[in-house]
């Protein structure tokens, strides 16, 4: 069964390419000189999770360098758009909750996704960048019509790219690299410079407004987030609770996480006297992270985040290779540990 789907869709593929060629506009599957491509309108379709949203926010000073006086604007998840915060007016960054990270998980609607992208055609962009890679990200980025488009992997829908950037996925590579090979074409002159930490996104709120919300009076305080994007990468709920009874001699606790994550975040704070849960927005989470004594994660986005803002960060790792996602920050203020590390090496770092 599952053969012969697979061998209806690419027959359904192969018959839209005419169509698709036909419908676009004029010029958009032609080969061109990318280096020299003009555009006063510039879509970054950003729409995947926490961590990689923020290494694709990178990006923009280099977009901005070569193309100076265009106007840019981020299409993202409706979680991360706090993450433009700082490098993009508000009404630049747009929200496209259609686009989808993992179909498993996220529900589906080619019909939302074609109406999210036709209510962008009258933006008229003359170039998109798709930073996302996969076959609904691609999608959008057609439906949209704009000029001409890069992007990478699109899955089965690539070949909707004007130019689909090849070997973006290099299993050597930092996750921070894989954006700026998306829009290496793009630059004159040879390599990109990558930075070797990200900038973080401008809090939303003042660091009081986020304590008062939280309820903890001020710092010392430490982090913790137990969720991730799945149960794989989730270190132990019981060993975040013994870390946070250590940390809490020293501060407050706040457990932080996703709402989807609210059971999970209120278990373990269940478990450590006094600790407080937020669960608000990135935006707001930003200003506790950024004022942090330590923040204690799995690898995820808010983990990559607090290492933005300088601040010491352990991370567990159990399904994913810290090789390819350690958070990046000042030397010496991360730190990387596996899931059957004792619970007294993990926590030292943040008491020493």
């Amino acid at each position: 069964m599952k053969r012969l789907l697979k061998g209806l869709i690419g027959l359904g593929l192969r018959l839209s390419k005419p169509l698709a060629r036909k419908w676009a506009n004029k010029g958009y599957f032609q080969p061109r000189d990318w280096a020299k491509v003009e555009a006063k309108r510039v879509a970054i379709v950003a729409c995947h999770w926490l961590g990689d949203t923020l290494w694709a926010s990178q990006t923009i000073g280099a977009i901005q360098r070569r193309f100076p006086h265009a106007e840019l604007y981020a299409i993202t998840k409706p979680g991360s758009i706090d993450i433009w915060n700082g490098w993009l007016m508000p009404d630049r960054i747009l929200a496209a909750p259609e686009v989808v990270s993992d179909s498993r998980r996220e529900k589906v609607s080619w019909r939302g996704l074609a109406r999210r992208a036709k209510g962008w055609r009258s933006r008229n962009f003359d170039l998109a960048i798709d930073l996302t890679g996969n076959r609904y990200s691609a999608f959008l980025t057609f439906w949209m019509k704009p000029a001409c488009s890069v992007g990478f992997q699109g899955d089965e829908l690539g070949w909707l790219y004007s130019h689909c950037v090849p070997d973006v996925e290099k299993r050597d590579g930092h996750l921070s690299e894989r954006p700026f090979r998306v829009i290496q074409p793009l630059v004159t002159g040879g390599s990109i410079s990558i930075p070797l930490v990200p900038r973080p996104p401008m809090p939303t709120v003042t660091l009081d407004k986020a304590l008062r919300e939280v309820g903890i009076k001020g710092p010392p305080f430490y982090v913790l987030v137990p969720g991730a994007g799945w149960s794989k990468k989730e270190w132990n709920p019981d060993s975040f609770i013994r870390a946070g009874k250590m940390l809490a001699e020293k501060g407050s606790i706040i457990v932080t996480g996703s709402p989807s994550q609210a059971a999970l975040c209120q278990k373990v704070a269940h478990g450590i006297t006094d600790a407080k849960v937020s669960l608000a927005p990135i935006g707001r989470v930003a200003a506790l992270l950024q004022a942090s004594s330590g923040v204690l994660s799995n690898d995820t986005g808010l983990a990559h985040l607090a290492a933005a803002y300088g601040r010491k960060v352990v991370v567990v790792f159990r399904d994913t290779d810290p090789k390819l996602y350690t958070p990046l920050g000042p030397k010496g203020q991360v730190h990387v540990f596996k899931d059957q590390d004792r619970v007294e090496a993990v926590v030292a770092p943040l008491l020493g």
